[in-house]
This record gives structure tokens, sequence and C-alpha cells, in this order.
């Protein structure tokens, strides 16, 4: 393992939190043990206090409220393993499990924890680590905050969740909605196809039509550009080999960009579809709000260099807007790696975060 990043004894803590983040297994609904790890982190501090609901751990420094609340957040989660539970090494990639969705944030969240001086920051920082954020949207651990502990989330002034950007930041996000379209037909023996309806073959120009939706470009501002875009992603029919299917049923997903609110979604879906099908929306999260005046995201992008663009997926921006929360995604982690077999972060690229969140924490000021 060669390169200077590695003189560095603060990048060598970043890389065996990351190790052993990794190696504490934490796939949604079972994150308790990297939960009570992250608290164990946490109580090290001299500096701060460490609040838990449940799995949900959050921190702050105490000295600092009164000043302009900042929240930095992460999940504890991941997906499924996929024989990618053990991190392993080399040079300047770390390879495992969750590693840049998003436990590279939380290694550079937890040291920057054990180095901050609270008395050089002008913002209060609060470090939220939640669970279940790669399920679906009710099942979030954030829920659990706004239930158990809102006095985290009131008068916040902006929020960053440290998904996987390459460091850039990332304004507002793409709203998620699932369907469920149930496509009628009448069974019959296959011998004798006349006597029934073959649900599949009516559901022939209902996908034909979701697969012609052309994308839908949304610009908001010179730089972002929003991509809208539909497609079905599961679909299940038939009983036997020999039965003509009387059900089809096809879920369809879409991503729609912040111009539209929730019942937008809703309402153009049950257009698309028409009368080819029954709808059943299964899922539904917000898009973000594109908070670029706000004065910290100013603070933030000037903190990363200039590097903006818009959010190509959605996360719990979308969730924090709902809140009236001002948010952005910034994080170390590769966007291409998240949910990969062979998903990895750079050691480099959590250093450029952790410099890059010192910077924001040292220089933003409420300008308001």
């Amino acid at each position: 393992m060669n390169g200077p990043f590695l003189s560095d004894p603060r990048a060598d803590r970043r890389r065996q939190l990351l190790v052993e983040l990794i190696n504490i297994p934490s796939v949604s609904h079972h994150e308790h043990h990297l939960a009570n790890w992250t608290d164990a982190q946490l109580r090290r501090s001299p500096h701060g206090q460490v609040v838990r609901a449940g799995d949900e751990v959050a921190f702050r420094f105490p000295a600092l409220t009164g000043k302009p609340k900042i929240i930095f957040c992460g999940h504890l989660d991941t997906v499924p393993v996929n024989d990618n539970q053990t991190a392993r090494v080399e040079g300047d990639r770390v390879y495992g499990l969750g590693s840049t969705d998003l436990k590279a944030g939380l290694a550079v969240f937890l040291e920057l924890i054990e180095t901050l001086d609270p008395a050089a920051l002008h913002v209060d920082p609060v470090f939220l680590f939640y669970t279940c954020e790669e399920v679906a949207y009710h099942e979030s651990g954030l829920l659990v905050v706004e239930r158990e502990l809102p006095e985290l989330l009131q008068d916040t002034r902006f929020a960053i969740c440290v998904e996987p950007t390459e460091n850039a930041v990332e304004l507002g996000c793409l709203g998620n909605l699932h369907a469920e379209v149930t496509v009628r037909g009448k069974a019959a023996h296959s011998a004798r196809p006349w006597l029934g309806v073959n649900a599949i073959h009516a559901a022939v120009p209902l996908i034909e039509k979701i697969a012609a939706v052309p994308e839908r470009s949304v610009a908001c501002g010179e730089h972002l550009l929003y991509r809208e875009v539909i497609g079905a992603t599961t679909i299940a029919a038939g009983s036997a080999r020999n039965v003509i299917p009387d059900t089809l049923r096809l879920n369809v997903n879409f991503r729609f960009a912040p111009d539209r609110s929730r019942e937008d979604a809703v309402a153009w879906i049950h257009e698309l579809i028409g009368d080819a099908g029954s709808i059943e929306v299964t899922d539904i999260s917000p898009a973000g709000r594109v908070a670029s005046e706000n004065p910290f995201c100013r603070a933030l992008v000037d903190a990363a260099g200039g590097a903006v663009r818009a959010k190509q997926a959605w996360t719990d921006v979308g969730r924090f807007s709902e809140w009236g929360i001002d948010a952005v995604s910034c994080g170390p982690g590769i966007p291409a790696q998240a949910h990969q077999k062979e998903e990895y972060a750079t050691i480099s690229a959590m250093t450029q975060s952790a410099a890059l969140f010192e910077r924001f924490l040292h220089e933003a000021r409420d300008s308001s």
C-alpha cells in the first residue's frame, strides 16, 4: 500500500474506521450491532453528547447550542450481502459491502468528531446515524428521529446527506414512485386459448407504451439538469405452463423531477396507464427542493471548489424538503460503485471529504 495519503495519521484513522464499519454487518433491519459500535465510538469524545432512540444515534456539541444548526447525516444500513461482507484494502481502495454507499462518509464523520475543536466553529453541527434508508420511504429511521428526538430537527438551517457524490455538491433529488399495475384476463387451458384472455398478451401494448415514454429533461438554473424517467422493473404472471394466465402484475418505477409534487406524479401515472390496468401506488418519496439560494449551501459549494450538479436519484434530501429543511447530498463515495459486488471507496476521496467539511464548518456563517 503505497502513496502519500498513507503517511497522514488521520487518513490511516479513516481507513481503520471504514474497515471496521464494513466488517460489522448492517443490512437493512439488522443495524443494531453497528449502532452500538457507533454509539461507543462517539462516547469517546470529551466535547460532545450522544443521544439515542432505538438504533438511531446522534451526536452534538452542547456548547454550540444557539448557533445555526447544521445536520450531517448518513445511514447505517446496506443492501443485502453479495459475497462482499469482509473489507479488504488494496492501495487507495477499500473494498466491501457499503464501502461507498455510504460507510466511507460515516468514517469521515467519526474521524471529524474525534478531531474537531468546537470553540473554532461558527455553526452547531448535529451528526445523525440512522437506519433503513435502503428500504421503503416509510421505514426510514429518520422517522424515528422525527417522532422521538424532534429537538434535533427543530430550527435546522441546512442538512448534508453524505450520499456518494465524489465530493461534489448535488442539489435537489428526483422523486421516486413505485406503482403495481395489474392487467386482468381470463384463465383457460393453453390448448384452448380462445376460451380465455391471456393477461400477458393483453399487457404488451401497455409495456410498449411505458417503454416509449421519452426522457424528460428539466433544467434548474444554469448548471442543473434532471432527467425524469420511467420504466417497468418487475413482472409476474402465470400459475402453470399449461394455463393461460388471468393476471399480470407489473411494477412501474417513475423517477420524477423536482418540479413535480407527489400528487402531480400520481396523477401523471394514472393518466399514462389509463384503463389498461388497475393501479396501486405502493411507495412514493418526494423530490428534493433545489437549495442553491441557501447561504449554507453556497458556503458548502465554495468549500467544494464549485463542484455542483443535479442529484439523479432519490436521497433523504427529499424527506428534509418535506420537513421544510434545505438539504443537499455530498460525500466521498463513488455513485457508480454503489450496490456493486466489488464496491469500493478510496482513502484519498475520504481525505478530500474531511477537508471539505472542515472548511465548511470553520467558514460557514449565518448571513441572514
